[in-house]
């Protein structure tokens, strides 16, 4: 920041705006304890904003932003509220300290979701900023528009939440404020993929990238480029990608992978999955888990509602229905999970099941046999003794065969786990199961020929599982 004068005053004035432009409340407190009593006596003077900052919009916005800073610094670390009263001003009614006081509100209900409320007290702001003007209402009504969209947005209308975005990044964008227009072209990003219009949500990457390399953020610009040109051919509804020690990368542009990284393997849609959604189905998740399969129903099928393509809701509701007995309604949620997001989780396997339950062709206690033995945390010891018994009525049934070689595999047991992978791709015509099996019995045999045919036939099978094809697709490269 240049110095905009010479006297004591003004060297404390700038280096206190300074520290507060950073960020750096460390420093920020420091100097208001080291200069308590000269920055009493002169903050009066400061907020009148000085002649050679008044001409530029962003000099204008950061310098009054620092003032906002040291008072609240004053009255939070200090115990001295008199520089925020000054702020105010005499009347509580100040409409700048309600328009604040709002944005609190606002970002507090948003914080429980609550994005309907927190949409009305945000409109209201901004009815009210009508007119207004300073440096104060240059810093507020970017924040007001941008906290608009993303409620216009949780609640699934994104259409809505087009317009309150555009405005503040405009905002941003004439104020020079570089990390507001990188928030809000991330936030139109995300409208314009979940509203399904990607050739728009690629040219805002590529608008994303070019404002990460004027900041000087080079390398993330480049990763923000592939992205736009994903978007742009057309995305998946539903892909796997690999982070490895923290960072995210496309399977195909992953090498082979050292043993001592860590690797996990994540999916990835097209669309993010709305906020009252996650947390409804969050409910239903722990409902299941306490037995309350139809309450669990009831949340499940209401964050489908709250968010119609989001995958995980119909898929939970699967389990759910499979769990109540209700066998040709699960069949029609993996159904439709498949069509959202083709491979979500297992839920190519659990179609396959329900299918196998609502025709008959297995019993309902053949089912929780394969439940238990994938999901339950018994010892492994315990699960080859329920599927050793369940293989005895079942030896053709697939999954036991996979989840008893799991089990041996936990017990040290490698030979005999592989041989028990074997066994299971003799029966297994299902493309899920039998990705699963071909890739457990790749990381698993002593045979390098064995290991690279069954990881190859898993990495390639059609309708296979997404995260057994990955985990073959980079074990092959690191092999």
């Amino acid at each position: 920041m240049s110095r905009r004068g010479s006297t004591m005053a003004d060297q404390i004035r700038d280096a206190l705006i300074d520290a507060a432009a950073a960020g750096d409340e460390r420093r920020l407190a420091e100097l208001c304890a080291a200069h308590r009593d000269e920055i009493r006596r002169d903050f009066p003077s400061w907020t009148r904003v000085p002649e050679t900052v008044r001409a530029d919009p962003a000099a204008v916005q950061r310098y009054g932003g620092g003032l906002v800073a040291v008072a609240q610094c004053f009255a939070a670390r200090l115990g001295d509220p008199s520089l925020l009263d000054r702020l105010r001003g005499p009347d509580e009614s100040n409409p700048v300290i309600a328009w604040q006081r709002s944005l609190g509100q606002a970002r507090a209900l948003m914080g429980e979701a609550r994005f309907g409320v927190a949409r009305t007290l945000l409109a209201g702001a901004l009815a009210g900023a009508d007119g207004l003007q300073g440096s104060a209402v240059a810093s507020l009504l970017p924040i007001t528009h941008g906290m608009l969209g993303e409620c216009c947005l949780q609640l699934g209308e994104a259409g809505a939440a087009i317009e309150p975005t555009v405005a503040a990044l405009r905002l941003c964008e004439a104020h020079g404020d570089i990390e507001g227009v990188l928030a809000y072209l991330g936030n139109l990003f995300e409208i314009q993929r979940y509203l399904g219009q990607p050739g728009h949500a690629a040219t805002t990457a590529e608008r994303y990238a070019a404002a990460l390399e004027s900041a000087g953020h080079v390398g993330h610009a480049v990763g923000w480029r592939r992205r736009a040109a994903r978007v742009r051919a057309g995305e998946p509804p539903n892909r796997v990608v690999a982070v490895v020690d923290g960072e995210r990368h496309e399977l195909a542009d992953l090498g082979a992978v050292s043993g001592d990284r860590r690797v996990e393997f994540v999916f990835e849609r097209n669309r993010l999955t709305l906020e009252p959604a996650r947390r409804r189905a969050g409910d239903g998740e722990r409902l299941g888990g306490e037995g309350r399969h139809a309450e669990a129903l009831d949340a499940f099928r209401e964050a489908a509602r709250l968010d119609p393509f989001d995958p995980h809701s119909r898929y939970l509701a699967g389990l759910a229905l499979l769990q109540l007995g209700r066998h040709g309604e699960a069949v029609a949620e993996y159904e439709a999970t498949e069509r959202l997001a083709p491979g979500w989780f297992n839920c190519r396997a659990d179609l396959w099941l329900a299918r196998e339950l609502a025709s008959g062709a297995m019993t309902a206690e053949l089912y929780r046999m394969v439940y238990l033995l994938e999901d339950a945390p018994a010892p492994p010891q315990e699960k080859v003794r329920l599927a050793d018994a369940a293989l005895r009525t079942a030896p053709g049934l697939a999954p036991l065969h996979l989840f008893r070689g799991h089990a041996l595999r936990a017990l040290g047991a490698p030979a005999e786990a592989a041989s028990a992978y074997r066994n299971g791709l003799t029966y297994a015509a299902e493309p899920d199961f039998r990705s699963r099996l071909l890739s457990a019995l790749g990381m698993t045999t002593e045979s390098a020929p064995e290991r690279t045919a069954a990881l190859g036939e898993a990495a390639a099978l059609p309708g296979g599982n997404l995260i057994a094809a990955a985990m073959a697709t980079v074990a092959l490269r690191t092999s």
